[in-house]
Formats: C-alpha cells, structure tokens, sequence
C-alpha cells in the first residue's frame, strides 16, 4: 500500500499478518505523510521466487532493494514484532537513509536474558509439529490476531475476513512459523543485528512504541532498546497489549506525528521528495 503525500513512512509488518494490519495506522498517518506498506515477500500479495529462502537476513536484502526501487533517500522505517530484526538490519546496511526509527512491540535483540523463554517458545513451540498442524488446518494465527488483538476496538467483518484470507493456502501459513522459528534459531543473524545497530544507528531519534499490557515490554524490552539508542522517545498505548496499532492505530498514529514534529521530520523529510513510483 502507498497512501498520501509528505514524510516518506515505511512500515514493515510482523507474523502472523501483512500490511493489512496497519489499516487504521495508515488511516491515521496518510493525512500528513506518505505511508508505504509493503507485504514481505511470501506474505500476502508478495509472491516468493522459488529461490528465496525465508530467512531474516533474506527479507532484510528484499526490504533494502524494495527501498532502492522506489528511490526513498530519507525515511522513518517502522519495525515491530518479528519485522523489527528484519527493520533494524536494513536500517544498519543504508544508515545515511534513514532518518528516524520506530520500533514496536518486539522482544530484545538477540533473545537472551529475560528474552530466553521467548525464543525457546519460538524455536521448539512454534515449530512442533501440533501447532503447525492447527496452523495449515485451521489458520489459528492470523484469526487468533485479527480476532483477539482489537478485542476492545473490533476490526469489522469484512476488515477480519480480510485479513485471514491474506493466508489462504499452507505456503503461507506455514511462512509465519518459519518467521518466528527464524527469530529463535538465527543467533547469528540476531546477533550481527543487534552489533550494527548499536554501532550504526544509535544516534538516530527513535520512538518505541508498546500496548501497556505488552509481554515484550513487562520482559523490559522498552529499557532494553533505550541504552541503545540515545536520542529514544518512549509512547506506551493505555490499555492495550501486543500488537497496538491494531485496535489503537490513531493512537499510534498520534504519537508518530508528535514525534515527528518533535525530532523536525517532518519538515526534514519534506525538503527531500522521494521517487513515486509505487501507485496507490
């Protein structure tokens, strides 16, 4: 998707959905901004070539090159979840290019510490052989999200219905599970990630978005990623959990823009137009 005109925002999707998720976000955002949302290859409406293989590092170069292909010189890239690795790793190979961060709800980069139990739940959980099951038969995840993460702010029928058939045979199901098996098992990726990025990207303004009620953020993910970049802004959504910008997209939205106009992107990114070359 590509929305409005202004600050060029990208925003990278996490699993267990696509760029549908970010509906109200860039609801919220095309008014200022020009808003891009792209699905990560395999997911959605990107097909995969028979030769790409699924990792993280692999949807790092693809994002890098989708970046080069619309000409985008000076951007806020928004991470979160599983796509915040994916993000970051972009971010530290063009840092020249990027002129803000956002990440949200994701657990510290490499999963160590209190962030063990997770990547245990990630490597051995989500690659059994009964949650795949569930999974390719009845497409758990994606309703799981649609339906439970807006609890307090419903996505309509047709908003849910939408989203759920985003994942409409097993390839796709199944590239949700390798995304997260990825996260746990890909130390070396992880790690390189997190190296680059302290080095690379500490100086940019970055704003961490969490729901109140975040596991990632009660984990202390929030402190985490402030020691890492020192000009971080902190935006905690009341009363949601993972996942914010899905029932709370204005909110999220909100503070992007306070944000923005804090740090002068707006007006920063705005002296340098990007190549359009991506029709709405």
């Amino acid at each position: 998707m590509d929305e409005g005109s202004g600050p060029a925002v990208v925003l990278l999707h996490g699993a267990p959905f696509t760029s549908l998720g970010f509906v109200r976000l860039i609801r919220s955002l095309r008014e200022r901004c020009r808003v891009i949302a792209p699905d990560l290859l395999g997911f959605g409406q990107s097909a995969a070539a028979e030769a790409f293989d699924g990792s993280l590092g692999a949807h790092a170069q693809s994002v890098a090159e989708f970046m080069d292909a619309l000409g985008l010189a000076r951007t806020v890239l928004f991470g979160c979840d599983a796509s915040a690795s994916i993000g970051l790793a972009t971010a530290a190979k063009m840092p020249s290019r990027i002129a803000g961060l956002v990440v949200a709800d994701t657990i510290q980069i490499p999963l160590v510490g209190r962030a063990w139990p997770i990547r245990m739940l990630l490597s051995y959980v989500m690659n059994s052989r009964v949650v795949r099951f569930f999974n390719r038969r009845f497409n758990i995840l994606p309703w799981a999200v649609a339906t439970l993460d807006p609890f307090r702010r419903p996505f309509s029928r047709n908003e849910r219905r939408a989203f759920v058939r985003q994942f409409d045979s097993h390839a796709k199901r199944d590239r949700v599970l390798e995304l997260f098996v990825a996260m746990g098992r890909d130390v070396p990726f992880m790690q390189h990630t997190a190296s680059q990025a302290r080095a690379r990207l500490g100086d940019k303004p970055t704003l961490l978005v969490y729901g109140q009620f975040d596991p990632m953020r009660l984990l202390g993910a929030v402190s985490y990623f402030r020691k890492w970049f020192r000009s971080s802004s902190v935006a905690i959504i009341p009363r949601e959990k993972h996942f914010p910008y899905l029932a709370e997209g204005e909110a999220v939205g909100a503070a992007m823009k306070r944000w923005m106009s804090d740090h002068g992107l707006d007006r920063e990114l705005l002296e340098q137009p990007s190549e359009r070359s991506i029709a709405t």
